[in-house]
């Protein structure tokens, strides 16, 4: 009597081997995880000291005028934007920089990010909030987020400027724009990151401004991102922790621009800090003195 088949053992060969190359598959993701790909990319250190080197070939700036710029506390729909919001007691007391913190903090997880924003809606404060506050689907680009920022500081009157920072790359059509505010207890001007809800430290867990981050990266001193609330124990683990943050800044820190103003929306007039190894037609280039001079006259 003939036996049947077993069409078992076709189906069972096929299980076996699709588990054999599943295995395979995890075991080659847990040897990159630990012993890392073959790969130049992808050895951040590696990154960092492309990027310190393009800093450090480009350290100092070239000769530029010593403009002052202008800080407009008094404008018209200031009120309106602190009666709707309430930013005045989300920001509380405390320093120039402990405020714009608590803003920042508050704001930076309601306002999504969406980077081909086409920014087509009124540059300012009130106008952006509207369309984009906790509305997943309106999303805005972090030069308007930026904006939010300023004019709340403005109107509760902390110095506060929107400044862009760019990479060195004519390739890279890709900046990211910031805010630095004037805290009068430290004497400093102190970026924040609205976009990533970061501001900088150096290994004492003092906040640093834009030109202090960009000198220390040149120099491979160490500085980090961290977020409101981060303990500040273990700096090392938190510059670990937000390493992609860290070599995106330190990307877009060879050169930056600054508006002339600060006020609702944008002034059309520039100033470009640029680094005396490079060339540029732009005509209208600022001191290095003057970007980090008190704007308390």
């Amino acid at each position: 009597m003939r036996r049947k088949k077993n069409k078992r053992i076709p189906a069972m060969a096929g299980i076996i081997i699709l588990a054999v190359c599943l295995l395979a598959s995890i075991g080659v993701n847990i040897c990159f995880v630990f012993w890392g790909f073959d790969s130049y990319l992808q050895d951040t250190e590696q990154i960092y000291i492309m990027e310190a080197g393009i800093l450090r070939n480009n350290l100092e700036f070239a000769a530029g005028t010593p403009y002052e710029f202008t800080y407009d506390f008094d404008n018209e729909e200031y009120p309106l934007l602190i009666e709707r919001y309430g930013i005045d007691a989300t920001a509380g007391d405390g320093t120039e920089f402990e405020k714009a913190l608590r803003l920042m903090d508050a704001y930076a997880p309601r306002l999504y990010h969406q980077s081909d924003y086409d920014n087509h809606v009124e540059m300012n404060a009130l106008s952006l909030l509207e369309y984009s506050l906790d509305k997943k689907h309106q999303g805005i680009n972090c030069r308007n987020k930026a904006q939010i920022l300023n004019e709340m500081c403005l109107a509760l009157g902390i110095y506060s400027r929107k400044v862009w920072i760019m990479p060195n790359s004519g390739y890279d059509n890709d900046c990211h724009v910031v805010n630095e505010v004037w805290d009068t207890q430290r004497n400093k001007w102190i970026m924040l990151d609205i976009t990533n809800n970061e501001y900088w430290v150096d290994e004492n867990g003092t906040p640093l401004s834009v030109l202090e981050i960009r000198h220390k990266g040149a120099m491979r001193e160490f500085c980090t991102p961290i977020c409101p609330g981060d303990s500040l124990k273990d700096l090392e683990r938190l510059r670990d922790d937000y390493i992609g943050d860290f070599l995106y800044i330190m990307k877009n820190m060879t050169y930056i621009q600054y508006c002339d103003t600060y006020t609702l929306g944008e002034s059309d007039t520039t100033y470009l800090l640029f680094p005396e190894n490079l060339n540029t037609d732009y005509e209208i280039l600022i001191s290095q003195e003057a970007c980090e001079a008190s704007p308390i006259k």
